[in-house]
């Protein structure tokens, strides 16, 4: 089975499934009411996200169960399979399931919380995490310095304090970052497509074949999806599916070497907006994660005066060029890119904020 059959595969899925459970949301009357930052203006389903992490599942499990057994990213085995795919399966279905329940019946913010911990804490004991640090001027910064071996059911596990805290962060940092930019049609599971294509790339440049194909899977799901949610929306993917794209976009870096340069430069715009936003509501007082308004950078476009459509294909445009610089920088080059993509968010900011100032006058 090639890539480019189980990347068709899997967006057929995701279309099929996204259309089922459209029609279950819509027989139940499982929709929410446009809210006053909404785009939208009628009552539209919002558990869309569960077919993308259903259609990633079953792929996945029949391509690394029948049609390759014998692939592996580590030599260590859960169940008796490679831990690292293991771990992503049980850590995707949890956070998809327990987002989905947030979808639908809501969560309080710590419950969130705690089941990105959870998810976060399952796959780093599988061995996956952010080992080093890149150091273009000269030797890796080592973040296993610090760590404790705990002895959990006979197994020992090392919690190593630099490398598991900022894997923490990071997974959690993707899983919100991807969930701050689901908010106008198409942009979270567009962005979300071009970046699983990147590290696709890069994992085939690389010669890691597994990583390759789990991230066209997520691509092939993330554009199926996309049939039903590009502008006008027919539904969205709510918590269930950002967290569980964010989760995977985290992950997937990590996996591959932690490249996170590469996934910073594709995401760049959207982590970068997540970190103004954020700032910007703690300053106020507000929870960075939870307080609702119209300051991100969709929302600027909107502002200025673009319409939907303009404003997500801008937004893919940058996501693109900047996944394409990645993929041909070296560590240092990247570095060079990303600081640069912080200053072209900086300007494209001001010049929005100016061109609303001008509409407005």
């Amino acid at each position: 089975m090639n890539y480019f059959l189980i990347f068709i595969i899997s967006l057929i899925l995701s279309v099929v499934l996204t259309g089922f459970v459209r029609r279950f949301a819509l027989g139940r009357g499982l929709v929410i009411k446009p809210r006053e930052r909404d785009i939208h203006t009628k009552p539209l389903p919002r558990i869309g996200g569960i077919a993308i992490a259903l259609a990633f599942i079953v792929v996945s499990l029949i391509y690394f169960l029948i049609v390759k057994p014998d692939s592996h990213i580590t030599t260590g085995h859960w169940l008796g399979y490679d831990k690292k795919i293991v771990s992503i399966w049980i850590s995707g279905v949890i956070i998809a399931l327990g987002m989905l329940y947030d979808d639908i019946c809501g969560l309080k913010a710590y419950s969130k919380f705690a089941i990105q911990i959870l998810v976060v804490v399952i796959i780093a004991a599988s061995g996956i995490g952010l080992d080093s640090l890149p150091n273009p001027f000269g030797q890796a910064i080592n973040l296993n310095s610090v760590y404790l071996p705990i002895n959990l059911f006979g197994t020992i596990y090392h919690f190593s304090f630099w490398s598991d805290l900022l894997t923490l962060f990071w997974l959690v940092g993707m899983m919100n970052v991807i969930n701050f930019i689901d908010g106008i049609d198409g942009l979270a599971a567009g962005v979300s497509a071009i970046a699983f294509f990147i590290l696709y790339l890069l994992s085939l440049a690389v010669y890691q074949g597994p990583v390759a194909a789990i991230s066209i899977i997520l691509c092939g799901s993330a554009v199926g999806f996309l049939y039903w949610n590009f502008y006008p929306a027919k539904i969205f993917m709510g918590d269930s599916g950002s967290m569980f794209l964010g989760l995977l976009l985290g992950v997937l870096p990590l996996i591959s070497g932690g490249k996170l340069a590469t996934s910073f430069l594709v995401l760049g715009f959207a982590i970068v907006d997540g970190l103004i936003v954020a700032g910007a509501r703690i300053i106020r007082g507000k929870n960075p994660f939870t307080t609702p308004d119209k300051t991100h950078l969709h929302h600027r476009f909107l502002a200025a005066g673009f319409s939907v459509p303009a404003t997500v294909l801008s937004l893919y445009a940058i996501a693109a060029l900047f996944g394409w610089v990645a993929l041909r920088s070296t560590t240092m080059n990247k570095i060079i890119a990303s600081t640069v993509l912080i200053v072209v968010i900086g300007v494209l900011i001001l010049i929005l904020n100016q061109i609303k100032k001008i509409k407005r006058k």
